[in-house]
């Protein structure tokens, strides 16, 4: 998997255009599209792939319907919370919503969503069950650890302005929605994150040094 910042999710319902809307969002740069259309039939989701071109399959990752995967090449499967893992061509992510699951998890999987981290944009009365301070000690020892661990993307609620702090808490990325899908014109609403992308990734990699040395202090 490429390293990026923003994956987005896409609404849960289908939409007028919005194949030709998400053909222009990976045109203007979205690396990584989740698939999630729990209101539709497989055959309708089927429908939707068929009307985006095959260029931008490997950039979109399946959820609820594996049997699609069959059908189209696309990046990968994600997981609901119980759902089991199944082998497949890509990267296996999957949502963890309690500090316990993200403390014990053992399962191969290339990346995780965490959260709500913030109160939804999408979903109303879907609040954190944790504070950011407990959150970052969990994500710090995920980083720490010496076991291969897959990466974490805040989920939930997710603003321009909150990037800064959530990356200083130790995730490696966010996922999007409703700051998305909520406005009028969802392609440059992105547009905007992709400019917050490029600061964070450049102060990532003037910190990645820095932790490094933390953590190493750290086991001395």
């Amino acid at each position: 998997m490429e390293p990026t910042l923003a994956i987005l999710i896409s609404g849960a319902s289908l939409r007028d255009g919005e194949a030709s809307v998400l053909s222009d969002l990976f045109e203007t740069g979205l690396q990584r599209l989740h698939l999630r259309k729990p209101d539709c039939e497989p055959t309708e989701v089927a429908q939707l792939l068929s009307r985006i071109p095959e260029v931008y399959h490997s950039r979109i990752v399946m959820h609820r319907f594996p049997e699609l995967l069959k059908e189209f090449d696309l990046a990968g499967y994600h997981h609901f919370a119980s759902e089991k893992l199944i082998k497949c061509k890509g990267t296996r992510s999957r949502s963890l919503h309690s500090l316990d699951e993200l403390k014990e998890i053992k399962e191969p999987l290339d990346y995780c969503f965490f959260g709500p981290v913030y109160e939804s944009i999408s979903k109303k009365g879907y609040v954190p069950k944790v504070s950011l301070p407990e959150l970052g000690g969990v994500l710090y020892n995920h980083k720490k650890s010496k076991k291969k661990k897959p990466l974490v993307y805040a989920l939930g609620g997710v603003r321009r302005h909150k990037i800064p702090e959530l990356f200083n808490l130790g995730f490696d990325g966010v996922t999007l929605l409703g700051s998305i899908w909520g406005k009028k014109d969802p392609v440059n609403a992105f547009e905007k994150y992709q400019f917050i992308e490029r600061s964070v990734w450049a102060k990532r990699d003037k910190e990645k040094g820095l932790l490094h040395r933390l953590l190493a202090n750290d086991e001395t």
